[in-house]
């Protein structure tokens, strides 16, 4: 090997080092799937990977799973699972000023910045659960609504929460995980009774516009909270916030042309004259 090449290697091992180590909360080390950056990459690879070849694949000479039990137990586990992430997080200090307040990470080890540094982890694990809901949609021949804004969601969702538990573990920006959670738990309240809709004296028709509704000031909200960690006065990470912004703005916009389509227009989502592929929301129609 060359000079060339050593120092090559040695700049992208060092780059490695300071990405990885030097900038990372050290608290998180020994937490699994977290250290390095190819845990999630790793699981994002298998998760493309199934959902658009190995399970299509496997499914093409079958019928569709009806996996009726499975999404029961699932959809109460992340009903169960966001309501202890948000208990977790105000037990250890989480207010509601954290919308507006310029709250840091604390990367002490105080009872509230360790339990905090924890809650981040946790939503990172509930996030990499999420993914299973794309591949129950491969398991019973739904791939239409694995849709390009599905799976970007998903993945995006996954990266970021990696991101916040490995680098920031705390401050204000903790209040995406809380207000998220909470609409979550409705959703998959709503999953979980929508499995017996059949057997229920009245339609969901409602409860499925007042979810889309409260996606949408969920976004807005989260917005509202990134502005105000973008003050100059507050020394939030930019590198985050900057992460945050764009995804966000794109998921609004998404969630506005699924309820105007739906509930104002009745007509088909349309864009430069085209359909677009389905929206996340109607994963409640499968789930």
């Amino acid at each position: 090997m060359d000079y060339n090449s050593t120092n090559t290697f040695g700049g992208l091992e060092n780059w490695y080092t300071f990405l990885v180590d030097d900038l990372a909360d050290k608290r998180t080390d020994e937490l699994p799937l977290l250290y390095s950056p190819m845990w999630p990459i790793s699981i994002l690879l298998l998760y493309f990977g199934a959902v658009y070849i190995w399970v299509p694949n496997y499914m093409k000479t079958r019928k569709p799973f009806e996996l009726k039990n499975f999404m029961i137990g699932y959809n109460l586990f992340q009903v169960i699972a966001c309501y202890l992430l948000i208990r977790h997080f105000f037990k250890h200090g989480w207010t509601f000023d954290y919308l507006y307040s310029c709250k840091l990470p604390d990367y002490s080890e105080s009872a509230s910045a360790v339990g905090f540094m924890y809650g981040s982890y946790f939503n990172y694990v509930i996030k990499a659960i999420e993914l299973i809901e794309t591949v129950m949609f491969a398991l019973r021949k739904k791939q239409n609504q694995i849709s390009v804004l599905h799976v970007y969601h998903h993945a995006c969702t996954f990266s970021i929460a990696w991101i916040f538990a490995k680098y920031v573990g705390g401050s204000m920006l903790t209040y995406t995980i809380i207000v998220n959670s909470t609409v979550h738990m409705f959703m998959y309240s709503y999953y979980l009774v929508a499995i017996f809709s059949k057997q229920l004296p009245f339609k969901l028709t409602a409860v499925k516009k007042f979810i889309t509704v409260f996606q949408i000031v969920q976004l807005m909200s989260i917005l509202v909270n990134v502005g105000f960690a973008m003050r100059s006065s507050c020394s939030i990470p930019m590198v985050l916030v900057f992460i945050y912004l764009p995804y966000m703005v794109v998921l609004l916009s998404m969630f506005f042309n699924f309820y105007f389509s739906t509930y104002r227009k009745g007509g088909r989502r349309l864009t430069s004259g085209k359909e677009t592929s389905p929206s996340i929301m109607q994963k409640h129609k499968e789930l």
